[in-house]
């Protein structure tokens, strides 16, 4: 275990105690409100303390004590979210809530982050909401993630048709077309303006457009997410953006089909293909089916592994492909159950996803696959009992 990507938490938020070696990929699984966004918010700021503190210093923040930047960062009513017992271990650096109002207003930001709220973005004209918009109580991550996609439409991102979605070199053709195929339905994702102001509009194909509030849940969702890994792939020779070591995504199957969201999958290892490590947070079985598969593909010879990655994405076998087939042959995931007991959150590692193990929130994923189970249960009770009459 390298002590540089292990997170080690004590007294925040609902953990005691909290040890997360993180890998390529990290998933992180649990029920609502155990605290998987407040533990990845704070491994961000963990990192970015520096590049925060100047990101919030321009909106004329003066932050001087642990309250004052808990309310700011995490967002209201989390000013209690650690006390003067918080401290966080990353490596041989120790943190505190004190050392965070003390840390310098300098750096870069080294974590990208697609917070859940992401589709909340877009102001009613449907266009990002730049950081000054937002209430100073609400999230930080939210903030600025909203901030840096207006940003990068404000850059021309759509050209001069203002097309952003199909648009050549923006994404392989592979990924384009299952995108294009299961979430867009043949509509074209376009900047327009409208009486003088900049809006996203879905151009279908009869011509007709419609406005952000009139897509499906799906499209609303996914198009944040969407324009945030353009962010992340930028064109030209780069891979990636050069001072971005990590990305996290909340919930990434939010309104989304499993067929989408294996879409998502894919879109992941490209991401963990340019160099980026990724942690996602899900309620999803699908993106921890993509974890169990990865086991086994990865004890099959390369070729072979290629094979079985086509077959998984129901992919032809190219070139791309391949080198997406080669991510689960050489980088490595782990997954981590968020399990609420009489002390607050319990993190377990459960990156084994054995299906026949003892303990059932490892047999059933984090208890994501607990309720088919039962369903199978149930209705071959039903069917052995008709057939004994």
């Amino acid at each position: 275990m390298r002590a540089e990507t292990t997170f080690r938490v004590q007294n925040f938020s609902h953990f005691t105690r909290a040890e997360i070696a993180f890998k390529d990929l990290t998933v992180f699984v649990g029920p609502q409100a155990t605290g998987k966004s407040l533990l990845l918010q704070l491994f961000k700021l963990n990192l970015d303390a520096a590049g925060i503190k100047a990101a919030l210093k321009r909106y004329g923040a003066v932050l001087k004590t642990p309250s004052q930047w808990a309310e700011a960062y995490f967002g209201e009513g989390f000013t209690s979210v650690w006390s003067s017992n918080t401290q966080w271990q990353w490596g041989d650096q120790t943190q505190t809530p004190t050392s965070i109002a003390e840390s310098t207003n300098k750096g870069d930001q080294r974590v990208f982050y697609l917070p859940a709220q992401r589709a909340l973005i877009f102001q009613q004209a449907s266009w990002p909401r730049p950081f000054s918009d937002f209430r100073w109580q609400d999230p930080f991550v939210v903030r600025h993630f909203s901030d840096q996609i207006r940003l990068l439409l404000d850059s021309g991102l759509g050209g001069e048709q203002g097309v952003l979605f199909p648009k050549a070199r923006r994404l392989h053709s592979t990924i384009r077309t299952n995108l294009e195929q299961h979430i867009f339905r043949g509509a074209k994702l376009k900047v327009v303006v409208d009486r003088g102001q900049k809006r996203l509009m879905l151009e279908l194909p009869q011509g007709e457009q419609l406005p952000y509030l009139s897509w499906s849940t799906g499209q609303r969702e996914f198009t944040p997410l969407l324009l945030g890994i353009y962010w992340l792939l930028p064109l030209g020779p780069r891979n990636k953006r050069p001072h971005v070591h990590w990305v996290i995504i909340e919930e990434p199957e939010m309104g989304l089909h499993p067929t989408a969201i294996a879409d998502v999958l894919l879109l992941t290892l490209e991401l963990l293909r340019r160099g980026y490590k990724v942690v996602l947070s899900t309620h999803s079985p699908t993106v921890l089916d993509l974890l169990w598969a990865w086991k086994f593909i990865q004890q099959r010879p390369q070729p072979e592994a290629a094979d079985s990655f086509c077959a998984l994405f129901d992919l032809k076998k190219e070139q791309h492909t391949e080198a997406l087939a080669k991510v689960l042959w050489e980088k490595t995931a782990a997954v981590y159950f968020f399990e609420p007991d009489a002390q607050g959150t319990q993190v377990r590692d459960i990156s084994s996803l054995e299906v026949l193990a003892e303990d059932e929130a490892v047999a059933s994923w984090g208890y994501l696959t607990s309720f088919s189970g039962r369903a199978g249960d149930v209705v071959a009770d039903i069917v052995n009992q008709q057939e004994g009459e």
